[in-house]
């Protein structure tokens, strides 16, 4: 009866070993070309910001000592640069930054404008769509396909590399630990031929990577997948439902008798508070439509979002307007940001997404090979025996 039962688990662990070869095998080839590319877009953007410091000579502006003006000089000096009927946003991302004006009017043309926060000066003029880190951005996300066909795409993909992540953890584990096996689980043999480095690629790099891939992977699906977000969102709330985002509405029937803009009225108060916009991404956001709100988000440090603090304003009163109190799922979706972005913990998980992103897109290479030699052995056999076969045949028939 022992001896049955053993049997019986072995069974067990074999049929389970094989269907997850079967679903590492062709789910990786299916998904194999979209996580290649979502990886090295993900890869090119992690450190987007630094890049763009170093290598966009408009995105600085010296301070010497001056204080940032108000928004509505920034506004008004793009405006007549570019004869705008309108701006999007006036955003402030800190000491000797340039701000950045947007102008979202024109689906068709965005336009990005970055001025000097200390001058009013013009200092370049970006299509969001000729922008690289944007071009990026939209492969990562839908594959520089129509949104509609390309985000499940890129999403359902994802999916599809968390589970080949899990079946490959299944095929990594050695059945026995033993010296051998621990070095062929946890070193890359470089000594080796070709297909012993390539496999050892795939397999110690997957292996050192998964932890850290699960959690991009799985954060990624949130913003490709609306029931894996709506469920996340109630899960970290406690079972609440993830309300749609809603404009908020201002009383259009209040007349402004002050001369000074809101937007510098609501600038002024910021600093009458005490908040240091040195060290803060600010973003003043207009209202949308006569009746929309105006909205105030203050960032720590750009690129993360857990401690966003946000607020909007109506229109002539600047009177609060009310705001749901954020709730574990609200915050979840912040820190979601930032666990996907690799900015959770600053410039080292950055460096560690970086380096999550480029293994990522090189186990579907390595997979392949993997695969493409297991096969020629096969073929190879087939062609040395096929001539013997025939000898043979042909001795019988005489």
């Amino acid at each position: 009866m022992a001896l049955s039962a053993k049997s019986k688990t072995k069974k067990k662990r074999s049929l389970f070993y094989r269907v997850s070869a079967w679903l590492h095998l062709w789910l990786g080839l299916a998904s194999g070309i979209v996580v290649v590319i979502v990886s090295l877009t993900g890869a090119a953007l992690v450190f987007e910001q630094e890049l763009r410091v170093w290598l966009q000579p408009y995105q600085t502006a010296e301070s010497h000592g001056k204080e940032f003006i108000e928004p509505s000089k920034l506004k008004e000096a793009v405006m007549k640069r570019y004869n705008l009927p309108a701006i999007s946003a006036v955003v402030y991302q800190g000491k000797d930054r340039s701000a950045v004006v947007p102008y979202y009017g024109d689906r068709s043309k965005f336009q990005l404008i970055y001025v000097d926060p200390y001058t009013a000066k013009i200092l370049h003029y970006q299509l969001l769509d000729k922008d690289f880190y944007r071009i990026m951005l939209l492969g990562h996300y839908n594959l520089w396909l129509p949104r509609e066909i390309g985000k499940p795409v890129v999403a359902y993909s994802t999916l599809i590399f968390v589970i080949t992540l899990i079946t490959g953890l299944v095929l990594w584990w050695p059945k026995k630990w033993t010296t051998n096996t621990r070095e062929r689980a946890f070193f890359v043999k470089w000594s080796g031929n070709f297909k012993r480095v390539n496999h050892d690629l795939h397999n110690v790099l997957g292996f050192y990577s998964l932890a850290i891939a699960l959690v991009l992977g799985l954060t990624g699906m949130v913003y490709g997948m609306k029931w894996f977000s709506d469920a996340v969102y109630w899960t970290a709330s406690g079972g609440q439902k993830s309300e749609r985002f809603a404009r908020q509405q201002s009383d259009t029937t209040l007349v402004k008798v002050s001369n000074i803009p809101d937007e510098d009225i609501l600038f002024k108060n910021l600093k009458a508070k005490g908040e240091d916009l040195n060290t803060q991404i600010l973003t003043i956001g207009y209202p949308f439509g006569k009746a929309g709100a105006w909205s105030v988000s203050l960032i720590p440090e750009l690129g993360r979002r857990m401690n966003e603090r946000s607020q909007s304003y109506e229109q002539v009163s600047l009177k609060k307007l009310d705001k749901k109190p954020d709730n574990g799922g609200d915050k979840m979706m912040r820190l979601n940001y930032d666990l996907h972005v690799g900015s959770v913990g600053g410039i080292w998980t950055k460096i560690i997404a970086l380096l999550v992103c480029l293994i990522s897109g090189s186990l579907p290479i390595t997979g392949f090979f993997i695969w493409w030699a297991k096969k020629q052995p096969k073929k190879q056999k087939e062609a040395k025996t096929k001539p013997t076969r025939q000898m043979v045949t042909a001795y019988r028939s005489v």
